[in-house]
């Protein structure tokens, strides 16, 4: 007794299976009758998987006898396709023993009848055991390489079924067509901890892209042969694109390679990863560029790391300076690009990115808003005063030079070396600071009085701006206070001549700016939907491109060649003559071909599309070029394509 299994070319493949010995229940039901109860049920188990799984998986069911069950041709054929598709049977197996099958034994068991207590009991363990020999055939060949090797030895000639002629043959032979995934963590699903797992430097993008493009190799060629990667501080994520044929194992192969790099085992990393592919990678890259998975909703830094991400997954190698090249091809470049388009896009048409959302713009936001009613003069003319320079006191600084680059700042700090760090930041003095200046606390009551606009941002526990600092001003003055505790303290509101805001007048600014971002994330959505579907089209026309290189191959040399058949009548022709009707054979052709090129634009959705381009392989029987070629091999050459 035991478990068959036709392997991926077909081949039969025996895996030992215990057969619960015979019962007194089993006897009285008969042997037939018990053969007919083992096999009903083994079919319903895989026909519930099939159904389950008809998207993923084409495994079809061979005859069932006795305690023997034959799985047919797997559609995609190497055992890297092979060992997914095992584990998938072994979880449709379990949640079936576990679900609904286990309720109607224990519902049969409860009827007190002992010959079908027997049996029911046999069928369990019969399931208990083939979850168990789906286990091993999987273990073995994601462990060792006899199986592999038994695979390529085995005689296939009788077991391998007849293939399918129809339509859904024709389109799974389009071994061109390409898809896009990701993969990756995000704030959302993953602790900070696992996050630092994954976490890449910048510098190391590329390397680690084109490291993934090795790992992922095999004897046929390149599982994964475009890869970008995108890690900050709150998401970690591979864009990677593979041949539409092999995108199981592509993800297999991701999947474990984020293993190793990471250290960390399968249960404790699979649970915070998340897996999109096709429209679902689309669709998330442009949320992403967009703002609207944005742990601040709406907030711009995001669109200038995608930004970064696509610069890196495009560059070439640089001798001099020993960078290391992208691993992007078209798809996941143009893929890329297009986020950057999007992640624009939606800013223009929709609001998503306007009003504050953090404390230290919106206190800017405020300053901005209301200089004219509280200072009697425009925002841009004020002088500045910021007591601390902590990390609160750098966000102020960031919001208020990009509004303002060359407004007049003094910055107040106890250290006024940690001051003058501060505005010699990169990221700040980006942004402005001319006319920026430090001092220390013993000057803060005298830079209170030359400033129109004062922002308090230390550490204190206890306020340091009280309402007799503040009396007998002339001119007015603005406290916009964002620390907690308050370091201005009750009572300086009602100063004459003072305005003073604390952090609650801020969140009030915050929540009303969020709300408003939330109000056109459905704007964005619509928006997004539709760029998704456009691509989508492009995407599914550069299946067609190979075909469509290799039919121009083929009309080339049928032009040439007709051309030199006529070459002994040609000889009295002149140089230019002989240029023009060299010219106009090749108009010719290009005119004959053009409505198939154009044909391969069309906006169709991708079964259509596959159907297209299995007829034009078939009607000129063409091979695919690759203008391209494939990943060269080297560490000179690595990432590189071969002419």
């Amino acid at each position: 007794p035991g478990l068959t299994f036709l392997a991926p070319h077909g081949a039969p493949i025996l895996v030992p299976m215990p057969v619960p010995a015979a019962s007194t229940a089993t006897a009285g039901l008969g042997h037939n009758s018990a053969r007919i109860v083992l096999s009903s049920c083994a079919l319903g188990m895989c026909a519930g998987v099939a159904s389950s799984s008809r998207k993923r998986r084409t495994a079809r069911l061979a005859d069932v006898s006795g305690s023997s069950l034959a799985v047919r041709e797997l559609d995609e054929p190497d055992v890297g396709k092979f060992v997914p598709k095992m584990r998938a049977l072994q979880n449709q197996a379990e949640l079936l023993r576990s679900g609904e099958l286990r309720q109607v034994i224990e519902t049969m068991k409860s009827l007190r009848k002992s010959e079908l207590k027997g049996a029911i009991s046999e069928v369990d363990e019969l399931l208990a055991a083939l979850i168990g020999a789906i286990q091993g055939l999987r273990d073995s060949a994601q462990s060792s390489g006899e199986f592999r090797e038994q695979l390529a030895g085995l005689d296939l000639s009788e077991a391998k079924p007849k293939k399918d002629k129809g339509r859904a043959a024709r389109k799974e032979g389009v071994e061109t067509m390409m898809e896009v995934h990701v993969v990756g963590l995000s704030h959302h699903s993953a602790p900070v901890e696992v996050r630092q797992k994954l976490a890449v430097a910048e510098a190391k993008w590329n390397e680690y892209a084109q490291d993934l493009v090795l790992y992922a190799k095999t004897s046929n060629g390149y599982v994964v042969p475009e890869a970008a990667v995108l890690s900050t501080c709150n998401r970690f994520e591979l864009y990677f694109a593979s041949p539409e044929l092999k995108k199981y194992s592509a993800i297999e192969c991701v999947h474990a390679f984020l293993r190793e790099q990471s250290g960390l085992s399968q249960e404790e990393l699979d649970p915070y990863l998340f897996t999109f592919t096709g429209h679902d990678a689309i669709n998330h890259l442009f949320e992403v560029s967009s703002g609207l998975d944005s742990l601040v909703l709406g907030e711009a830094q995001i669109l200038a790391q995608v930004k970064a991400c696509h610069g890196h997954c495009i560059s070439k190698a640089d001798d001099e300076e020993e960078t290391v090249p992208g691993a992007g091809g078209k798809i996941v470049a143009k893929m890329l690009n297009a986020g950057i388009r999007i992640g624009k896009l939606v800013r223009t048409r929709t609001k998503i990115g306007k009003g504050s959302v953090s404390v230290s713009s919106a206190a800017v936001e405020l300053m901005i808003s209301r200089s004219m009613a509280d200072l009697r003069k425009p925002a841009s003319k004020v002088q500045v005063g910021i007591i601390g320079a902590g990390k609160m006191s750098r966000l102020l600084l960031l919001a208020l030079f990009s509004k303002h680059p060359d407004i007049k700042v003094v910055l107040v700090n106890r250290s006024v070396e940690k001051a003058e760090a501060v505005l010699k930041d990169d990221m700040v003095k980006a942004r402005g600071g001319t006319n920026a200046t430090v001092a220390g606390m013993d000057s803060m009551f005298d830079v209170m009085k030359q400033s129109d606009v004062v922002f308090t941002a230390t550490g204190s526990e206890v306020p340091i701006i009280h309402p007799k600092d503040v009396e007998g001003r002339e001119l007015p003055l603005m406290l916009v206070d964002i620390s907690v505790p308050l370091n201005v303290a009750k009572g300086c509101e009602d100063v004459e001549n003072v305005a003073s805001y604390s952090v609650d007048d801020l969140q009030k600014v915050v929540q009303a700016n969020a709300q408003k971002r939330a109000a056109e994330v459905e704007k964005a959505r619509k928006i997004i939907g539709d760029e998704v579907g456009k691509f989508k089209v492009w995407q599914a026309s550069q299946g067609a491109v190979p075909y469509l290189a290799a039919l121009q191959a083929m009309a080339e040399r049928i032009r040439t060649t007709e051309t030199e058949k006529l070459s002994n009548k040609l000889q009295g022709l002149h140089e230019k003559e002989r240029a023009s009707v060299d010219k106009l054979t090749r108009h010719i052709v290009d005119q004959i071909f053009r409505p198939i090129y154009y044909s391969m634009k069309e906006d169709e959705n991708m079964e259509e599309k596959k159907e297209k381009i299995w007829a034009l392989k078939k009607m000129f029987k063409l091979e695919p070029v690759y203008k391209r070629g494939a990943l060269a091999q080297g560490p000179e050459s690595r990432g590189q394509l071969k002419p």
